[in-house]
C-alpha cells in the first residue's frame, strides 16, 4: 500500500524547549503535534491519533508511566506504540517503561542522529504492519470475491441448463403441442447461447488476463448481427416492466469485417446489465457506425438505462474481475462479475475503449467504441432499421421419444413460485404432465397471498430459492408462520440452481420437506411427487374425468373475457367458477388494503396491487390486470403523483368488477 500523507508524531514534554528542539529535528519528515502535560496530551492523542507517541517520563501532575497507563485504557490509543524520553540516567525507569510495553527509549539531552533513527525504525515498523494488515485484508476480500464468483457461477450455469433439459424433457413426449414445441425450443436456444456465453466468460477472462487472446475478424452482415441481440434479449426481459428499445438508422453500412462473436460478447453483457439492474423503466441500445481513413469502420455503441446507477465510490469498481458493485444493496441480483472487465478486454482489443456515466438512482450508460475493416459502401437501409426496431427474429429444430410412466393426479392442486417465466414453463409443464392443477406466480409475496387465500388448497408448492425480495426460505418461513393448519402442513419443496453442498439439509432445517436441483431431473421430480404428493389411500388405478363446461351456460361478466379465463384452466369450467368464487369473496378485503395511499405506504401498496394484477389476470380480467401492472410499476418507482392520478378509477373499477362478478354467480346459482 502506497503512502500519500506524511507519518504523525505527537510530543509529549513540559519543557518548551525539549518540545521545540524535537520538533526542529522531526518536523520535515513527519507531521508533529505538541502537548506540555499529561492530560493534554491524553485529549490530542484521542482526536488526532498519531502513528507514534514520544512521551516524557518525568512531569509535574501525572508522569509518562500514569499518562502511558491511561493510554492503554482507551480502545482508540492503545495501539500506539510510546517512546519514553527522560533525562534521568539510571536504568530502573528504562526497564519499568520497556515493561510496561513502550516501543523504545531517548535519553536526555537528544543526539539529532539517534532520534532520527529511532523514530524512523518505529515509523518503519508501523507502516509495514499496515501494509501486512491491507495486503491480508485485500487477500480476504479477493478470496471472497472469487468464492462468490463460484456460487454465483454455479446458479448462472444451472439456470440456463434448467431450461435446456427441463424444455427438452417435455419435447420427448409426443403429446407436446406444435405451438409450443416452436416456443420450446427458441427458448431452449437463447438458453444454450447463454450457457455458451458463461462458459466462454470464464475462458475469456483468463486469455485476456494472460495476453493470449486473439480475435478472429470475418466479414458480417450487421442486420443480421442485431436481430440475434434482440432475439435474445427480449427474452431476458422476463415480465420486468422494462421497454426495450433499438436505436439503428438505414445509414449503417451493411456489411463490416470484425469479431462479430466478440463484439455479440460485449452487447450481451453490457445488456444482461442493464436488464438486471433496471428494475422497471426503458434500456436502449444505439448502433452507429462513420469512417475512419482508408479502410476502417469506428462502430459506436451506448447501452442506456433508468435503472439504479452506479454509486460514484464504485466506479472504480467496474472493471475489477470477479466483482459486482453495491453487493448489499444487490444482494438478489445475480452475476458472475466478469462481463465489464471482458467487455473492457474486449473493447481495447478491437482498438476502443469504454465510457460509464452513471448517476446514483436515476441510470447508467455505458459507450463502448470499437475499429472495423472497411468491406463497402452498401447500406442496411430504412426499410431494415425500421424492421430492426420493431424487432422481428426467429430460427429452431430437433425431435425425439421417450417416456415416463405417470400418475393421473387431475384432483390435485400445486402452486410453483419462481421469479424467471421460462423456469416457470418447464415446472408447470413437468407437472402438468401429471395432469394436475398447476399455478405458478413470480414471488414469494405472492406465493403468500395464494396460501392466505385458501382457494384451490394447494397440495404441493415448488419454491425457488433465489428470488428478488424475498427469497424462497422466507417466503417458507412466512407462509409456515400464516397460523393455519394447512399453512403449516403443506409439503414445500426447494427449487434452486444454486447446488452446493450442504443446501439439502439447510432447506430441511427451514421448513422444506424436499429439495430438487435445477436442472430439474424428471426421476427425482416423480419420486418427490409419489411421496409428498400422492397420499396411499388417493391411488386410484382411473380417475373419473372432470366435466367440461355445462350445456347452456356461459360466463359473461363485463369486462371479463371468460374464454381466456377458461384457457388458463384448460377449459375446465367447475374450476373457473371456484376462482370466480375465490375472487368474489377474497379481493373486496384486498381491495380495501389499498385505500390508505400515502408515501410511506408506496411498498406495501405496490405488493397488495401487484397481488391484485394476479387475480384479475386468473379470471380473465386483463385490462384491469394491466392497468394493475402500471400502478405496480409507478409504485416501485416511487411516483406517489402518477400513482395517485390512476388510483380512485383504479379501485372503482375493481369495486364494480367484484361485485360484477359476485352478481353473475347469484344468478347462476338461483
Amino acid at each position: 500500500m502506497e503512502k500519500t500523507e506524511k507519518n504523525s508524531l505527537l510530543i509529549v514534554d513540559d519543557d518548551t524547549s525539549n518540545l521545540l528542539q524535537l520538533a526542529n529535528i522531526l518536523q520535515p519528515e513527519y507531521t508533529i503535534y505538541a502537548a506540555k502535560d499529561g492530560s493534554s496530551a491524553l485529549k490530542t492523542a484521542e482526536k488526532s491519533m498519531p502513528d507514534l507517541i514520544l512521551l516524557d517520563v518525568i512531569m509535574p501532575d501525572m508522569n509518562g508511566f500514569e499518562v502511558f497507563a491511561e493510554l492503554q485504557k482507551s480502545s482508540r490509543t492503545k495501539t500506539i506504540p510510546v517512546i519514553f524520553i527522560t533525562g534521568l540516567r539510571g536504568s530502573e525507569d528504562e526497564e519499568k517503561g520497556l515493561a510496561l510495553g513502550a516501543a523504545d527509549y531517548i535519553s536526555k539531552p537528544f543526539n539529532s542522529a539517534i532520534v532520527k533513527l529511532r523514530v524512523r525504525n518505529q515509523i518503519k515498523l508501523i507502516n509495514l504492519q499496515r501494509d501486512l494488515e491491507y495486503a491480508v485484508t485485500e487477500a480476504r476480500a479477493a478470496n471472497n470475491a472469487k468464492s462468490n464468483f463460484l456460487a454465483n457461477m454455479s446458479h448462472e450455469i444451472r439456470t440456463p441448463m434448467n431450461v435446456i433439459i427441463g424444455l427438452t424433457e417435455l419435447m420427448l413426449d409426443d403429446e407436446i403441442p406444435a405451438a409450443d414445441s416452436k416456443d420450446y425450443l427458441i427458448k431452449i436456444d437463447a438458453a444454450g447461447n447463454t450457457l455458451m456465453g458463461l462458459i466462454n466468460d470464464v475462458l475469456d477472462i483468463s486469455k485476456i488476463e494472460s495476453g493470449k487472446f486473439t480475435l478472429a475478424p470475418v466479414k458480417y452482415d450487421i442486420a443480421e448481427f442485431l436481430g440475434d441481440i434482440i432475439t435474445l434479449n427480449t427474452i431476458r426481459i422476463y415480465d420486468k416492466p422494462i421497454t426495450f428499445k433499438l436505436n439503428a438508422e438505414g445509414n449503417l453500412l451493411r456489411f463490416l469485417f470484425g469479431d462479430d462473436l466478440r463484439l455479440k460478447q460485449i452487447i450481451n453483457n453490457l445488456l444482461s446489465n442493464a436488464f438486471k439492474y433496471t428494475p422497471a423503466g426503458t434500456v436502449t441500445l444505439d448502433v452507429k457506425n462513420e469512417r475512419e481513413g482508408e479502410n476502417g469502420v469506428r462502430l459506436n455503441i451506448s447501452v442506456s438505462d433508468t435503472g439504479i446507477g452506479i454509486r460514484s465510490e464504485d466506479m472504480d469498481k467496474l472493471f475489477k474481475d470477479y466483482n459486482q458493485v453495491d453487493m448489499q444493496a444487490n444482494r438478489s441480483i445475480q452475476g458472475t462479475g466478469l462481463g465489464l472487465p471482458i467487455v473492457k478486454g474486449l473493447a481495447e482489443l478491437m482498438g476502443g475503449d469504454v465510457f460509464v456515466e452513471s448517476e446514483y438512482g436515476t441510470g447508467t450508460k455505458f459507450s463502448v467504441s470499437m475499429l472495423h475493416g472497411f468491406v463497402g459502401d452498401e447500406t442496411i437501409g430504412t426499410d431494415t432499421a425500421e424492421a430492426l426496431c420493431a424487432f422481428r427474429y426467429d430460427d429452431g429444430k430437433k425431435k425425439s421419444a421417450r417416456k415416463l410412466a405417470r400418475p393421473n393426479l387431475e384432483y390435485k392442486n400445486v402452486l410453483v413460485v419462481d421469479d424467471f417465466p421460462t423456469n416457470l414453463d418447464v415446472a408447470k409443464g413437468l407437472l402438468g404432465k401429471y395432469k394436475m392443477h398447476v399455478d405458478g406466480v413470480a414471488s414469494g409475496q405472492e406465493a403468500i397471498g395464494k396460501i392466505k387465500l385458501g382457494n384451490p388448497f394447494y397440495d404441493a408448492i415448488f419454491m425457488d430459492h433465489m428470488m428478488p425480495g424475498m427469497d424462497g426460505v422466507e417466503t417458507t418461513q412466512f407462509i409456515r408462520a400464516v397460523g393455519t393448519d394447512y399453512a403449516r402442513t403443506v409439503p414445500i419443496i426447494a427449487l434452486t440452481a444454486n447446488a452446493v453442498a450442504e443446501n439439502e439439509k439447510m432447506f430441511l432445517d427451514n421448513g422444506f420437506q424436499a429439495f430438487l436441483s435445477k436442472p430439474i431431473n424428471t426421476e427425482k421430480l416423480d419420486a418427490v411427487i409419489r411421496k409428498w404428493i400422492m397420499k396411499d389411500s388417493e391411488r386410484p388405478d382411473t380417475i373419473v374425468e372432470t366435466k367440461k363446461q355445462e350445456e347452456g351456460i356461459t360466463v359473461i361478466i363485463p369486462g371479463v373475457n371468460s374464454v381466456l379465463g377458461l384457457s388458463i384452466y384448460d377449459d375446465d369450467y367447475e374450476m373457473y367458477i371456484d376462482i370466480l368464487k375465490s375472487f368474489a369473496e377474497d379481493v373486496p378485503a384486498e381491495i380495501d388494503k389499498l385505500e390508505n395511499l400515502s408515501e410511506q405506504s408506496l411498498r406495501g401498496y405496490a405488493i397488495d396491487v401487484h397481488t391484485l394484477k394476479g387475480v384479475t389476470a386468473s379470471i380473465g380480467a386483463k385490462e384491469l390486470s394491466e392497468r394493475a401492472k402500471n400502478l405496480e410499476a409507478l409504485a416501485k418507482s416511487g411516483d406517489i403523483e402518477a400513482v395517485r392520478l390512476q388510483h380512485d378509477k383504479f379501485v372503482a373499477d375493481m369495486k364494480i368488477l367484484t361485485a360484477d362478478v359476485a352478481g353473475w354467480l347469484e344468478s347462476v346459482d338461483k
